[in-house]
């Protein structure tokens, strides 16, 4: 994308230190979300899996022990390196590519995965074009998405409140895809297939870790706000947590659900 404009999209390598332990699955539950996955698209071994943004593996690790072997590409080569330092990681074959322009021939794959990408390149539309063009005619596309994790739980709500109330929408510049995969897909043509596969694990999270995270600039969404007005949102957010918790580093528990929904691509691109 080196040939894009600046805020055509959203590179990861600025996260590649940071991401495993603010993105990464609690212990034991990478397996089961590969399970969705896999169940979600019929896979089993020599299926051709192509994940679109693989940064450093979380998901494509696991799954390539259903697959046998699994293509990945990504924009950061910051995480696929992290990806590469990893035990399976011979399972994966990497690329470094635009996801507008995917190295790939028409109808190369059985399936493809698609994780929190969308909202991180302008045209989002192009993305989905592409991957329709790569996906074999009885493919599928496997969107994964998660709820209920600390950016959207109700327990942490005070703290987006006063966040947003810096930051209203339009403040700052959204990237891409400003609603749910699942949700924008259906209107362009793309299919669900089946109910989602769902599953549901416990994390633990203090009000104080959110407001590190947020000094930290471990979300994205933080990355183009300037020092000063970084520091006016931190304001609001530790006012906030002086106001509605007691105790901001007792660590409390939130559900969160993984979520994968299938679908088929626009019959026209068939």
């Amino acid at each position: 994308m080196s040939d894009l404009g600046r805020t055509e999209y959203i590179t990861f390598d600025r996260a590649a230190d940071f991401y495993d332990a603010t993105r990464g699955f609690p212990e034991g539950q990478e397996s089961i979300i590969a399970d969705l996955f896999a169940q979600a698209g019929n896979l089993r071994h020599g299926s051709r899996v192509l994940e679109v943004g693989i940064g450093t593996g979380r998901i494509a690790l696991p799954l390539a022990r259903h697959t046998g072997k699994l293509y990945g590409i990504d924009l950061s080569r910051a995480m696929m390196e992290r990806l590469r330092a990893k035990a399976g990681a011979e399972a994966i074959q990497l690329s470094k590519a635009n996801a507008l322009r995917l190295p790939f021939r028409r109808s190369a794959f059985d399936a493809v995965v698609l994780v929190h990408v969308l909202h991180l390149i302008a045209d989002w539309q192009g993305v989905l074009r592409e991957i329709a063009r790569v996906l074999k005619p009885e493919g599928v596309l496997l969107c994964g998405d998660t709820h209920g994790n600390t950016l959207h739980s109700p327990v942490f709500e005070p703290i987006w409140t006063a966040w947003r109330a810096v930051f209203p929408e339009g403040k700052v510049e959204r990237i891409g895809l400003a609603q749910p995969v699942a949700e924008a897909l259906p209107p362009l043509g793309w299919q669900p297939l089946g109910e989602p596969r769902r599953h549901t694990y416990t994390v633990m999270r203090s009000p104080q870790s959110v407001y590190q995270a947020l000094a930290q600039r471990h979300w994205s969404s933080t990355w183009q706000l300037s020092e000063t007005e970084l520091a006016q949102g931190l304001a609001a957010v530790q006012a906030a947590i002086q106001a509605n918790y007691s105790e901001p580093d007792q660590l409390l528990s939130l559900q969160v659900s993984f979520e994968v929904q299938a679908f088929r691509p626009p019959q026209h691109n068939l």
